[in-house]
């Protein structure tokens, strides 16, 4: 008899040591002239994959008609847009497979169509998923339900290094993920789910995070579309409807529009990408937790006067404290209004007055919660910080003077299994954008 123990040990050092070194050839998304030129659409499930299964149909056929429409949309009215679908027909592609083709065009955006399931027939709505951390149960089964698919695959246990969409354990490597590009994503999912509820007067299940291979796979903003339950009756005759796929598919879009003008103009006479959006809130929380969180962030600010050690930088984002392993407090800056605020006005102290310099420091890993500082997840890291920045707890390592040295610790870390690791810096305890001119310092 095998201890199960054992075998659970076993299986996590084997997933752990596949992610390491899938992350470490993962690309670097960038796009080319500051403008969004291709898409990738990708229509879930296929061939022998059927995907979710209502009463009276099944995944893989509506959500293959709706990505169609979806692109015959996009190359109508914006004909300087490359769409490249991941599939045309009923037939199965495989999970990496998808991410690849997304990768070999160097699609600027990676839009994946699905619809969802519950054993509950009552449950309905739209959500749009950026990846991140499961933070709920039921954000974790959805994730489950849809790596599912890799049990189609003829090659998965050697292609996934093992990897069970059935067992929670296996979403424990997963949930450090944490990309330069959620930022992106987060934008265009809060985009499309604001069309799904105001112009289809879809139910808004929201914005969410969760640890999806296909999304986890692509080196550039990506989303996970879900268009509502074939489980639930009304819903389902909906989406079989041509009316029901033809409003959800102009929906995604204009959101795909909308984020593309936006984007484009902003970046028209500058090579960054804009300032204004640098601060995207994560929309993952309810309406009602957000405004709780508004009501008391005044009391929060009067009872939460830290000793910062670490270091943030001024850009158009709230303020953002680190909090390092002697920090036992941090500051909430949910209130849009601190933006506007001088330094010399700001609830986030100085380390030293009228310092200018930069300090680089190596995000390695973003939560929706905060954890300890010497968390076993983080196998040990030495003087690891962490901030509070757009709706998240993000986690760094080290403290250095130059970016150079702090490359050096970045490919530290990466040898260690936080391959997506990258390097940020602060000015004046503000988070800061590095520029060229700090690369070379």
């Amino acid at each position: 008899m095998i201890d199960t123990d054992f075998k659970h040990q076993r299986f996590r050092v084997y997933f752990v040591v596949f992610l390491t070194a899938l992350l470490w050839v993962q690309p670097v998304w960038a796009q080319k002239g500051n403008k969004i030129r291709t898409v990738v659409i990708d229509a879930g499930h296929g061939g022998r994959d059927p995907g979710a299964i209502g009463s009276q149909s099944k995944e893989k056929n509506i959500v293959l008609d709706v990505a169609l429409l979806t692109g015959k949309l996009i190359k109508q009215n914006l004909p300087d847009v490359r769409v490249v679908f991941t599939r045309t027909k009923d037939e199965f592609i495989e999970l990496h497979r998808r991410a690849a083709i997304a990768n070999e065009n160097e699609a600027d955006l990676f839009i994946s169509i699905h619809c969802n399931a519950s054993t509950d027939k009552k449950v309905y709505g739209a959500e749009t998923y950026v990846m991140g951390e499961n933070k709920t149960e039921a954000n974790l089964e959805v994730a489950k339900l849809e790596n599912a698919a890799i049990l189609f695959e003829e090659n998965a246990s050697e292609e996934y290094g093992g990897f069970d969409p059935n067992s929670a354990a296996a979403y424990i490597a997963l949930s450090l993920y944490q990309s330069e590009n959620k930022q992106q994503s987060l934008k265009i999912a809060q985009a499309v789910q604001e069309q799904f509820t105001q112009r289809v007067g879809r139910k808004d299940r929201s914005v969410q995070q969760a640890s999806f291979l296909v999304l986890y796979k692509t080196a550039m903003p990506s989303i996970l579309v879900e268009l509502g339950f074939i489980t639930n009756p009304a819903e389902e005759k909906f989406l079989m409807s041509e009316d029901g796929k033809t409003y959800m598919a102009s929906a995604i879009y204009r959101a795909f529009r909308d984020y593309k003008t936006r984007y484009d103009r902003s970046n028209a006479a500058a090579p960054e990408i804009p300032e204004e959006w640098k601060e995207v809130l994560v929309p993952d929380v309810v309406k009602a937790e957000k405004e709780k969180k508004q009501q008391t962030a005044d009391e929060e600010k009067a009872e939460n006067k830290p000793e910062i050690k670490a270091e943030t930088k001024k850009d158009s984002s709230p303020p953002v404290a680190e909090k390092t392993a002697t920090t036992a407090q941090k500051t909430n800056q949910n209130q849009a209004d601190t933006v506007k605020k001088t330094e010399s006005e700001e609830t986030v102290p100085k380390t030293e007055a009228g310092s200018q310099a930069v300090v680089f420091k190596v995000q390695f890993a973003t939560f929706q919660r905060e954890i300890p500082l010497n968390d076993k997840r983080f196998n040990g890291l030495t003087e690891v910080s962490s901030y509070f920045h757009n709706g998240v707890y993000k986690y760094t390592s080290g403290r250095f003077n130059s970016f150079a040295e702090a490359t050096k610790h970045q490919t530290k870390l990466r040898g260690m299994g936080f391959s997506d690791a990258f390097v940020v810096a602060f000015e004046n305890q503000i988070r800061v954008e590095i520029t060229s001119k700090m690369r070379g310092q």
